[in-house]
């Protein structure tokens, strides 16, 4: 009966919170960036042309301010927004004047790529209108489209893990550019009532100009020239909208898949071994209310999900690899508790780690003031134990609410349950963001293990003042040495950190360095002990960094760090460093190019002491953007280790390629190609990506593996020196089914 508890809870927690919202009344939004919407009696077709007549009868908004590089100054070429609506969709239009149109930028086909490389722009949508949350929508000047989910006024490359389905064209003239958008009412969730009024935030970045305008005008303190965009207490008004279409939205997506894996299990025998792969299953989304999702999957399959990153670790702590699962990734942010990628309460990617997904269901939305969100997950080794005795059910409930303007508190539970026990984490957390940009961050979580007899807790309070030009911070940060949330990460336990950072980044306007944007100048120092109070790490580094106008940035900086091991610890295999007190110093050079342009390019050198022995660092990337059909990036880490013990000198290098090769926005392909010299190993990721239909995918992927063998001598044979691994191919079939 225990196992099924938290089955029950999270299925009461669903029925419980099927109420009606009430919509979130919030004075703060400037009633001076106010605008109607204007309902269309015929729709608008989507095809980039402004030539519809619904368009000729609205008045644009054309009031855009510069928020970077002349933060406050009016825009250097004119824009123009015209928003309308109908029952299902809300629509804008956008007349992007240009004096130069032959120099848009304009290259990215890939769906969730890199458009801030071209021109774009931003639809930000507060549907709540609370100051807190919001919706954002790019596009850029081919209409490839990415989204994003705002939280709690904080916006990261995390938070582009959404994937919406709307509708964008655009068309380039001898005018500049012109871009259609349609967002459907189903893909946003709202309060009730009879006429809804939205935050609404309008950006357009020209992109050779590296220059960011906004509608209405919010300032850099809010974040930075990017970070504005997630500012939703800033947003305007977008009034008017009333009587669209509500009711109880389903989609559905079923998927089939097929494929082979040929696996070596003996580098030393040439026989393998091929298993091949038949299977279905799905996802739904039903919209319960207008501002209430349940998310359910069956027989969760990731096989289109893109390679991490190889990482060589020279730290005797743990390495971060982020999620990239889909199903995990929709409203994250909200599940977020804890220091990012160091101490978090909870971490979807420990969920099937081991094991396969069998079944869940997740839950969000707004309730109220409430943001809430709830996640139930069955894992197994298959189908055959779901809700079994051999399963194991993992659980999240999360709920944060508004107390006061831009201040919310919350609570979140994780559940581990299995057969020889349970491991259980009750965290609570508090945020205020104030004086712009601003922070007090605050939180505490307690862990209950059955399985290990564990029990401790982890806590952390931060305060950061901050502008656009000075910034200090001070925070405390406490794990104990048995804490081990199951569905969190830790890097590192048993330990109390002090931390304090000063940074100063002032705009200059050199007449003889016209081209130079501003300086940033900041250092930061860490003092960690254990929990018994003796030192164990002190950390200590400085930057002084000059940005130009042009994107292109160069920096200096010096880290100064003190280790205390406590007991000896593997740096690779057969190299083990000695407990004791060991202090380096390390200085470094960084540069980097515009990465929008045809050609761009980074290049880094480090050099210093390192555990009583000497270590330099190389590092280099490299991009070409042939044309909208062919980007190439490669990447190099190299690092040149000498230390006084055997085995002690050694080179630790990654390398990595990527090629983006598009036909359309609809069918794209990118491999990825890595190497590091720990492994020996050469993996491939090939991937392919036909969206048939909005929301629907043909993926077809490769994976192989090949193992270089030999102790990197001189002459190298391909035909005896390079084993093959693995190899693997995998096709699967989505359609997105809605109802």
């Amino acid at each position: 009966m225990k196992r099924h508890l938290s089955t029950f809870l999270f299925l009461a927690l669903c029925s419980g919170f099927n109420a009606e919202a009430q919509n979130s009344d919030n004075e703060r939004l400037s009633s001076a960036f106010e605008v109607e919407a204007v309902f269309a009696e015929s729709a608008p077709y989507i095809d980039g042309n402004l030539d519809d007549p619904v368009w000729d009868e609205i008045t644009p908004i054309t009031t855009f301010t510069q928020v970077w590089p002349n933060d406050g100054a009016p825009a250097t070429e004119d824009t123009e927004v015209r928003i309308a609506y109908d029952r299902d969709n809300l629509y804008f239009a956008f007349r992007f004047y240009d004096d130069n149109p032959e120099l848009i930028r304009a290259k990215n086909l890939e769906r969730g790529g890199r458009n801030n490389r071209d021109d774009h722009a931003y639809i930000g949508i507060d549907t709540f209108k609370e100051g807190r949350n919001a919706y954002l929508f790019e596009m850029n000047a081919l209409g490839t489209q990415d989204d994003a989910l705002i939280t709690d006024e904080t916006i990261t490359y995390d938070s582009f893990s959404w994937n919406a389905v709307f509708l964008s064209e655009t068309t380039i003239d001898e005018e500049g550019w012109t871009l259609e958008v349609a967002i459907p009412f189903r893909q946003l969730r709202f309060p009730e009532g009879e006429e809804l009024e939205f935050g609404l935030m309008l950006s357009r970045m020209i992109n050779r100009k590296n220059e960011r305008v906004l509608w209405p005008a919010i300032g850099m303190e809010y974040g930075g020239s990017f970070g504005v965009l997630a500012a939703a207490s800033q947003y305007g008004v977008v009034k008017g909208i009333k009587n669209i279409r509500r009711g109880h939205n389903i989609e559905i997506k079923p998927y089939v898949i097929s494929g082979a894996q040929e696996i070596r299990p003996d580098l030393q025998n040439e026989n393998t071994e091929i298993d091949y792969t038949y299977d279905i299953g799905g996802d739904l989304k039903w919209g319960i209310t207008s501002n209430l999702t349940l998310d359910m999957t069956v027989n969760t399959d990731f096989a289109q999900v893109e390679s991490d990153n190889v990482q060589l670790n020279l730290s005797r702590f743990s390495l971060f690899f982020p999620e990239k699962r889909e199903f995990f990734l929709e409203r994250a942010g909200l599940f977020e508790h804890g220091n990012n990628r160091s101490t978090q309460t909870f971490f979807s990617r420990r969920i099937g780690l081991t094991d396969q997904i069998l079944t869940g269901a997740r839950m969000t939305g707004q309730v109220g003031k409430f943001s809430i969100g709830a996640l139930n997950i069955e894992t197994g080794d298959n189908m055959k134990q779901v809700f079994g005795s051999q399963s194991v059910n993992n659980t999240v409930a999360r709920v944060r609410t508004n107390i006061f303007p831009r201040a919310t508190v919350g609570s979140i539970i994780t559940n581990v349950e299995e057969v020889n026990g349970y491991n259980r984490a009750l965290g609570f957390d508090a945020k205020y963001r104030f004086w712009s940009s601003s922070e007090f961050n605050a939180w505490y979580t307690k862990v209950w293990d059955d399985v290990d007899a564990l029990n401790d807790a982890a806590g952390h309070g931060s305060l950061q003042l901050q502008n656009d030009t000075y910034a200090a911070g001070f925070s405390y940060t406490s794990v104990g040495e048995n804490y081990n949330p199951a569905l969190g990460f830790v890097r590192r336990r048993n330990m109390r950190q002090y931390s304090g950072n000063l940074s100063y980044n002032p705009t200059v306007n050199f007449s003889n360095l016209p081209s130079l944007g501003r300086f940033n100048f900041r250092t930061s120092y860490d003092y960690i002990e254990g929990q018994d109070g003796v030192k164990q790490t002190t950390f200590l580094n400085g930057i002084a960094r000059a940005e130009f106008k042009s994107r292109q940035s160069i920096e200096v900086g010096f880290e100064h760090q003190f280790e205390r091991l406590f007991s000896p610890f593997e740096i690779r295999e057969n190299a083990m460093i000695p407990s004791g007190d060991y202090t380096f110093t390390l200085f470094g050079i960084h540069a980097r190019s515009d990465e929008s342009k045809r050609l761009f390019g980074t290049a880094g050198f480090n050099i210093g002491e390192f555990f009583n022995g000497n270590r330099t660092d190389l590092s280099g990337s490299f991009g070409f953007r042939q044309s909208k059909h062919l980007h190439i990036e490669g990447s190099l880490e190299h690092s040149i280790i000498d230390l006084p013990i055997p085995n002690g000198e050694f080179d630790a290098t990654t390398v990595s390629t990527s090629i983006l090769g598009a036909i359309s926005r609809k069918l794209f392909a990118k491999a990825l190609l890595q190497y590091d010299n720990f492994s020996r190993d050469i993996q491939a990721n090939i991937r392919i990506d036909w969206i048939h239909t909005p929301g629907s995918d043909l993926f077809v992927v490769f994976n192989t593996s090949y193992h270089l063998t030999g102790d990197n001598e001189v002459l190298f044979d391909p035909r005896k020196d390079i084993i093959m691994n693995s190899q693997a191919a995998v096709v699967k079939l989505t359609y997105l089914i809605m109802l």
